[in-house]
């Protein structure tokens, strides 16, 4: 699947260029430099600057952890270098309701709730689902509707429609996601009905897991089933997603205890639903199906 995708009908580009992206394009890095979204001044007149935390107003700026490479919320556009999706949108608008631009790190998937609690970001846009067992490490401000499902190919779509069908099947997932505790969680599951375990393989990234099942390493790639429809959509027939299994919503991430900073990314965010803003974001990635009724904090009871 290429990691690049035609930038779709915003006026307003969003240009994102990571220091390290054409050597990192289409897999996340540790050691990015900063890619700032919109102005890199501050502005007070902003509708909501007075509600950010202090020391916020004083860095004048938010650093937002990300791992490029999860199409359609963050990947590379056609020149391998600039940073487009519903995350990158979505950042540039909320800097405007903020006031202070809104800089993204590149970084690897299960580094950023460790990152976000050693102080290196402020927080993080990277599609992560919001549960139950990540509420007790960060906040999650929920803006869309998601859940994993089954990317497979043509041949083995009918075969492989749920969790309950993967016993002994080879399943490919990346690393610190839910739906690596999905598979572990099936797998045990089937040793005690006495079937044979999940032949789980874990990868550091999207593109090392759509690149097994490309070559038949695995049967199955476990995957949210908006990104998942996205490279099936790419993938010229060579893949098919399958139906969702569990209902996740995806959250904006915060470290626990910064509720100044959760209240006013939500305010921010229903006042982007409000004007339009969060609708058309989705609308112009193909994922209105995405939209929530109501922007919650910390919404999913799922573990």
């Amino acid at each position: 699947m290429a990691r690049s995708v035609t930038r779709r009908g915003l006026a307003a580009a969003v240009v994102l260029v990571s220091a390290t992206s054409l050597v990192l394009a289409g897999c996340g890095g540790d050691d990015s430099e900063a890619a700032t979204t919109g102005s890199s001044a501050a502005d007070t007149s902003a509708p909501l600057y007075a509600s950010l935390p202090a020391d916020v107003q004083k860095a004048g700026k938010l650093t937002v952890a990300t791992s490029v490479g999860y199409p359609p919320f963050e990947q590379y556009d056609t020149d391998g270098k600039t940073i487009v999706g519903i995350d990158a949108d979505i950042a540039k608008a909320l800097g405007g309701q903020l006031g202070v631009p809104l800089e993204l790190q590149d970084t690897k998937f299960d580094g950023i709730i460790p990152g976000l609690a050693a102080g290196r970001y402020d927080m993080a846009m990277s599609g992560m689902s919001d549960t139950a067992e990540r509420q007790q490490q960060v906040s999650f401000v929920d803006y869309f509707a998601a859940g994993p499902g089954i990317l497979t190919t043509p041949a083995k779509a009918a075969e492989y429609t749920g969790l309950d069908a993967l016993c002994g099947v080879a399943v490919a997932v990346s690393s610190g996601t839910v739906n690596a505790d999905d598979a572990a969680a099936q797998s045990t599951k089937c040793e005690a009905e006495g079937k044979a375990p999940i032949e789980v393989t874990t990868y550091g990234a999207d593109s090392e897991s759509i690149q097994a099942l490309k070559t038949g390493r695995a049967d199955v790639f476990l995957v949210d089933s908006s990104s998942g429809a996205t490279v099936a959509a790419q993938s010229a027939g060579a893949f098919v997603m399958g139906p969702k299994y569990q209902e996740i919503p995806f959250g904006i991430v915060v470290p626990k205890g910064s509720t100044e900073l959760v209240t006013a990314i939500q305010k921010a965010m229903q006042a982007l639903k409000a004007d339009g803003t969060y609708t058309k974001v989705l609308a112009d990635w193909d994922q209105p199906q995405g939209e929530l009724d109501a922007i919650t904090v910390n919404g999913s009871a799922v573990s």
